[in-house]
Order: C-alpha cells, then sequence, then structure tokens
C-alpha cells in the first residue's frame, strides 16, 4: 500500500489557486483554451491512447514528470467536453499534487494502473476531488458564469411564473430552472451541463433565480 499523506485542501485553497492559474495564463474568455495552455504554456504532449478507459478504467492521466497528458482515444476523438475536463483534471494534479506524483514511479499505462490500485484510498480520493474542483473552476470562472448566468433569467421568466401558477414554491422549481439554464450554457463553456450544474450551486448562483 503506497500511503501519500495528501493534505486536506480547502475549496476556497483550490478556488484561489485556480484563479491564479486563469491570471497567469491570461484566460478571460471563454471557452477556455485548455489544450492552448497545456501545450503552449506548460510545453506538455496530449497523447491519445486506444482503449486506455476498456483496459484501465482510466480516462486520462499524467506523464511521471509531467512531460505529457495521456487521454483515451475514445474520449479524444468521440466525447469533446469530457475530454476538456480530462485535460483540465490533469492539469489540477500538476498545480495541486506535483510533490506526490515526485514520490511515484511509472512509465506506461499499465504502472499507473497497478500505482492507482495501491494508493491508500483515503489518498486517491483526495487527490481526485481536489483536481475535479479544480477542472471545474477553470473551466467554468466564476465571474464569467455570474454574468452568464443572469443573462439567462429574463429568459426563463415565463417558467418561473408557471410553475408559481401552479402552486410551486420556490425550493420545488429551483433545481429543475438550475438544470435548464446549465444546459442552455453548456456550449458556450463546452462543458457538461451536470459540470455546469455543479458550478452553479457551488458558487450559490442559482440563488439569483426569484
Amino acid at each position: 500500500m503506497i500511503n501519500l499523506n495528501v493534505k486536506f485542501l480547502s475549496n476556497a485553497y483550490i478556488a484561489s489557486a485556480a484563479d491564479s492559474f486563469l491570471k497567469e495564463n491570461k484566460i478571460s474568455s471563454i471557452p477556455v483554451d485548455i489544450e492552448r495552455v497545456i501545450e503552449v504554456n506548460y510545453r506538455m504532449d496530449i497523447v491519445p491512447l486506444p482503449s486506455l478507459q476498456t483496459a484501465f478504467d482510466i480516462e486520462g492521466f499524467s506523464a511521471n514528470d509531467f512531460s505529457a497528458i495521456y487521454v483515451d482515444k475514445y474520449v479524444y476523438e468521440r466525447i469533446y467536453n469530457r475530454y476538456r475536463f480530462t485535460l483540465a483534471h490533469e492539469i489540477g494534479h500538476r498545480v495541486l499534487h506535483q510533490q506526490y506524483y515526485n514520490r511515484l514511479s511509472f512509465s506506461k499505462s499499465s504502472d499507473w494502473a497497478n500505482i492507482l490500485e495501491q494508493i491508500e484510498e483515503s489518498d486517491r480520493s483526495s487527490m481526485e476531488y481536489q483536481a475535479n474542483m479544480f477542472a471545474g473552476m477553470v473551466l467554468v470562472p466564476k465571474e464569467i458564469l455570474k454574468v452568464e448566468f443572469n443573462k439567462e433569467i429574463p429568459l426563463i421568466k415565463s417558467h418561473i411564473e408557471q410553475a408559481q401558477s401552479n402552486g410551486l414554491c420556490r425550493d420545488d422549481y429551483l433545481p429543475v430552472m438550475t438544470v435548464a439554464i446549465a444546459d442552455k450554457l453548456s456550449p458556450k463553456f463546452e462543458v457538461s451541463g451536470e459540470c455546469l450544474r455543479i458550478r452553479i450551486q457551488y458558487e450559490r448562483i442559482d440563488q439569483e433565480i426569484p
């Protein structure tokens, strides 16, 4: 068993790291060009690998020295939003977890799959949660999300009024309206509707819905 003693990182700490990443890479518009940042700014190769997910249940992983990000070829070619999130997730590992990767040794996907099985569950869960949070915060920047979300509120006014006229309270229709806006904004951010929903609820931007 590999015990990395991964540090607890608060969501506020991860948000600060994501904000710094956005500023350092001069990202101020959507969709965030995560591919360019990785290849140009971080000089990492993006390498599609056939059957990575089917063989090892892995969508992507980073090289031991962070010289490359390997992504399942099917995800790379067919599931664009998931591919982008995988890239942001992996760059999150570089930003947040490089000290732990330095203690590991692997050179190919089978090596990484074996290491994953040996890493203490609490360490693995912490790293994955932290990288997921980072990815969402980078691909869906808070301030841009607020602006885009508020643009959509007037467009669902009639649906809100219909829900209210049918006797529904705000707590009843709020999740439905949030999902509707998340799905509408998904193409703009080039992330999944689920990723947007999580970001909206985490930042409590759904409270803008009357």
